[in-house]
């Protein structure tokens, strides 16, 4: 329905003694099976590669599946990703009926010969690794093995003089061409290669190399960084015979083989000479997460970092307080009694809960501004759009805790005016650094993992535990904080300091005011670490990771240490109290161990938790 059809008469070219109905081709490692063979060949493609493809049937794991990079319109693959065996392939191809185009398939590992000999002479040729041309025998065995056209693919890092040895030693061994070039190896998944725009120099080099070399006495199948119509009448031009995509047709669309054909054919009407290529792109293996310090780095990521200390530092201070049991002078004129006099009614439990209360309190903040720290000098400062959102969210619910106040009327001017000139701080910081952020920038960026895994790995059941932990928090956080604008105190409080509301009221009618602002202030604390946790989590964390886990495991130290520590310290030992923070405690540092190995193996940065 959506599709171009053939080309036309006069695209149809010949080469490795195949009639081809055009020069466009689907590259392999996107139709891999064969699915979709009788669809394809209705999109202006000229032929199509299967695979690639071993003797045996590999089962798919999350781990090698492809990974994207949008950001540079990079695609990459794993040689170790699910493949079927070529006799299932060979199965499929006779499926399929009265195919108009040519069906190649690619091949990977070892046992070549063994592979070729399960295709059954269904493909129309095979395309061979590189490291098939590093012993003549080896291409000559090959070659043993059928009739089929053998075409070897060729490293896009090999130097200028390993091509032509290996070329050579290819054509010698009766191979019939090659493809320029193949997918440049990567680390970002084990047995990784990649394509695109940053391939695209390099292949127009190879293919005119080879083209210049042995002219049409060994075909070139032009392949990498082609991304345009303009890119692949470059590649033709410069000698390929045929042409392949991967990459292009991921993220130009799958009319992008009915738009070359056009512009192939308008070209040959016209008789218009193409645009030069002219991009300057980068041939070195991308990272997924480049840093991109000098014309993208600017200060707001400074701001949002220092916002991040104050926080740390201010529950530093809150720590003390609470150990030292004093209360700042604001709160004691609003009071109208000192520490020492409310220390003298009901054993000094009030005072203990109320030390207890800013003690955990001090212990969020802490997890707060570590966690903002590492957010600002890492991910932020790279320009990662998750970050900047995540930063936004855990703000908003930081700050706008600060008006829980309302529920009681007290208004602590000394945080206050804290909060009012830290906010303009961080809001400058934000400004400056959405600007510099990279790719997409809606909201939508949270939704995406920061790595791929199977539920039941090491990997996806440590982020699951970290996801529940940190839902934990913000549902505990808001709990809390509509507690304090409310009631106030939970039945095992009022236990707890051996009081009714009453008596307390007795005592001094301002008393629940304050207590229920401090409560107020941990519940929004709570919150707040809890949304930057769970976007950390899901967004950042992915093999290579190390600062985040570490980073993760300061905050939770310092907030589970502190709300938990404190009880048994003032007596306040209830387990039901306790119970949600035990369960949160839990699970997080059974998650945290889960995570260790998957995060921090230093060899690894691939967009994937390994499966075990």
């Amino acid at each position: 329905m959506f599709g171009h059809g053939l080309p036309g008469e006069s695209m149809r070219v010949r080469a490795f003694g195949i009639d081809f109905p055009g020069p466009i081709g689907l590259a392999p490692g996107i139709d891999i099976d064969g699915s979709t063979l009788q669809v394809m060949q209705y999109l202006g493609f000229g032929f199509q590669m299967l695979g690639p493809a071993g003797v045996e049937d590999v089962s798919r794991r999350y781990s090698t599946d492809p990974l994207r990079i949008p950001e540079t319109h990079t695609l990459v693959h794993s040689l170790h990703a699910g493949v079927p065996g070529t006799a299932r392939l060979a199965d499929t191809i006779d499926r399929s009926g009265d195919l108009k185009i040519p069906v190649g398939i690619a091949l990977r590992g070892d046992r070549f010969e063994e592979a070729i000999a399960r295709a059954r002479d269904r493909a129309a040729f095979f395309t061979l690794p590189s490291e098939c041309a590093d012993e003549t025998d080896t291409l000559c065995k090959i070659r043993a093995a059928t009739l089929r056209p053998l075409l070897l693919r060729i490293n896009p890092n090999w130097s200028n003089e390993r091509v032509d040895t290996a070329t050579g030693r290819a054509l010698d061994a009766g191979w019939n061409g090659c493809v320029a070039v193949s997918s440049a190896p990567t680390r970002l998944l084990s047995g990784g290669e990649m394509d695109g725009p940053f391939l695209r120099t390099r292949a127009l080099e190879v293919v005119e190399r080879v083209a210049r070399r042995y002219a049409e006495a060994f075909p070139i199948i032009g392949s990498g960084g082609i991304m345009t119509p303009d890119d692949a009448t470059a590649i033709l031009d410069a000698g390929a015979t045929l042409l392949e995509l991967y990459a292009g047709l991921v993220y130009s669309g799958p009319g992008l083989p009915g738009r070359i054909v056009h512009a192939l054919e308008q070209r040959r009407e016209t008789k218009a000479v193409h645009p030069d290529v002219t991009d300057e792109l980068q041939t070195d293996t991308l990272r997924p997460h480049t840093d991109v310090r000098g014309s993208r780095d600017s200060r707001g990521w400074i701001l949002v970092a220092f916002t991040g200390a104050v926080l740390f530092v201010s529950g530093v201070f809150a720590l003390v307080l609470a150990a030292t049991i004093k209360l700042l002078p604001y709160d004691v004129a609003y009071l109208g009694m000192s520490m020492k006099d409310l220390c003298d009614r009901n054993e000094c439990r009030i005072v203990h809960f109320m030390a207890h209360d800013r003690v955990s309190f001090g212990g969020s903040i802490m997890s707060i501004g570590a966690v903002y720290i590492w957010l600002a000098a890492g991910p932020l400062r790279r320009g990662e759009a998750w970050a900047w959102w995540t930063l936004v969210l855990s703000a908003t619910a930081g700050f706008a805790s600060f008006l829980t106040y309302l529920g009681y009327g007290y208004l602590d001017l000394w945080h206050g005016r804290a909060t009012l000139a830290l906010l303009p701080l961080f809001v400058l910081g934000m400004m400056m650094s959405f600007t510099r952020l990279r790719g997409p920038k809606g909201m939508d960026v949270l939704l995406r993992p920061g790595a791929r895994a199977w539920l039941y790995s090491p990997g996806g059941m440590g982020r699951t535990l970290l996801l529940f932990t940190a839902g934990g928090m913000i549902l505990g956080g808001l709990i809390i904080m509509c507690v304090g604008m409310t009631s106030i105190f939970v039945p095992q409080d009022l236990e707890y300091m051996r009081i009714t509301i009453p008596q307390l009221d007795a005592i001094n009618p301002r008393l629940a005011p304050l207590i229920a602002h401090d409560r107020a202030g941990f519940g929004g604390g709570l919150c707040s670490g809890g949304l930057a946790i769970f976007f950390s989590a899901w967004c950042g964390l992915r093999p290579g990771a190390r600062g985040l886990w570490w980073t993760f495991l300061a905050a939770g130290l310092f907030g589970f240490g502190t709300a938990i520590g404190i009880h048994p310290i003032v007596g306040y030992t209830s387990f039901i109290h306790l119970l949600p923070a035990y369960v949160g405690a839990l699970a997080f540092l059974i998650g945290m161990n889960a995570l260790r190995k998957p995060v921090c193996r230093a060899d690894d940065t691939s967009g994937a938790f390994p499966d075990y």
